[in-house]
């Protein structure tokens, strides 16, 4: 061959490389572009079988992770088998679950702050609810915050729930417990009694009173289900153990649990239907009460460390070692935030925000 055919046949290779050389490397090392994962995808679960304790099988608060077993949502996900039960209080169903007859539980941000002060420490990855709904009643007399100062506040037990509202209501009107007496008087029916009598100056009640309270003459100094003051009200809860071991697992079943709790808001009729099949309750009070539950459930299941801080100080008056207790122990929002990063909330017109 000639050297000039041989450089008339060259010529072209030179100019291919030289081109592919300016565009960052020569064509055999070039790749595809990498294809992003689908908004909103999920990772395969470790586990096919989870059992899931609800602590108060009756209430609205508690039942998206019952939801999203009737909806189909946990197999959807990868979770086939998912075993739900029902117990009588926190109390039973943190047994349960310490006895390894569970795997997660439904309950109030307390049994997770008490657990870390024992050898089973459990953690809150997601909230179905972080308002409370009672209000602030006083006598005819009592009609500013000033008003209060000094006064009795009647509660139920100390250590209890009303215990909490009566501590986030002091703190809405710019007071503390120092501020007034806060009185262990009973259930609701007994504080509404001692209010109306005159032996105590305030009581927590639920706002379903608000009406009859207002016509009794009797003041409202603060609504806490419009104050937004949280308190871990009901929460999906897991062993510290059993989430290290099970992260796929753990995010499966809050990503169902959540997409069931935003159909109370998109399809509130269908999860009504559901819920008196499962509370077996009435149509008519199930649909009062899922109504109600619009107005204090929490559709992005996301919270503070300050639904914990709250039940922490409650919690505290009758069991003095959580007193000092690191409340972001007693709870894991990294799943919530996962399902934020790769697009679920996106995926499922979710809000991010309560």
């Amino acid at each position: 061959m000639s050297r000039s055919v041989f450089f008339r046949l060259l010529a072209p290779m030179m100019a291919t490389a030289i081109a592919a050389v300016a565009c960052g490397g020569a064509p055999a090392a070039s790749t595809a572009p990498t294809t992003s994962a689908a908004l909103g995808q999920l990772p395969t679960p470790e586990l096919t079988k989870v059992r899931i304790g609800i602590s108060t099988p009756t209430e609205p608060v508690q039942f998206a992770e019952t939801l999203a077993e009737r909806l189909g949502f946990y197999k959807k996900y990868g979770i086939p088998t998912v075993e739900v039960t029902g117990f009588e209080g926190d109390g039973k169903a943190l047994q349960a679950l310490v006895a390894g007859q569970v795997d997660f539980f439904v309950g109030g941000a307390s049994t997770a702050i008490n657990s870390v002060v024992t050898d089973t420490p459990v953690k809150v990855i997601s909230m179905n609810s972080t308002t409370l709904t009672d209000g602030l009643f006083c006598g005819a007399a009592i009609k500013t915050p000033a008003d209060v100062k000094g006064k009795s506040v009647a509660i139920s037990t100390f250590g209890g729930t009303s215990h909490g509202s009566a501590l986030l209501m002091l703190k809405g009107i710019g007071l503390t417990d120092k501020d007034a007496v806060i009185t262990q008087t009973g259930g609701e029916g007994v504080r509404i009694a001692a209010l109306k009598g005159g032996s105590v100056g305030c009581a927590v009640v639920g706002m379903s009173q608000e009406k009859a309270m207002k016509d009794l003459g009797l003041n409202l100094l603060i609504d806490l289900s419009k104050a937004k003051l949280q308190w871990g009200r009901s929460g999906l809860m897991a062993k510290v153990d059993f989430i290290q071991k099970n992260p796929n697992t753990v995010l499966v079943v809050v990503a169902a649990a959540l997409e069931a709790q935003n159909s109370i808001w998109t399809d509130t009729a269908s999860a009504t239907a559901k819920f008196v099949d499962w509370a077996q309750v009435k149509p008519d009070a199930a649909d009062l009460v899922m109504k109600d539950f619009l107005t204090y459930g929490s559709r992005s299941m996301t919270f503070t460390a300050d639904a914990f801080t709250a039940p922490r100080d409650v919690l505290a008056s009758v069991n003095p070692a959580v007193k000092d207790v690191d409340v972001t122990k007693a709870f894991d929002l990294s799943f919530l935030m996962k399902l934020k990063d790769i697009g679920f909330y996106q995926k499922n017109s979710i809000p991010t925000t309560n």
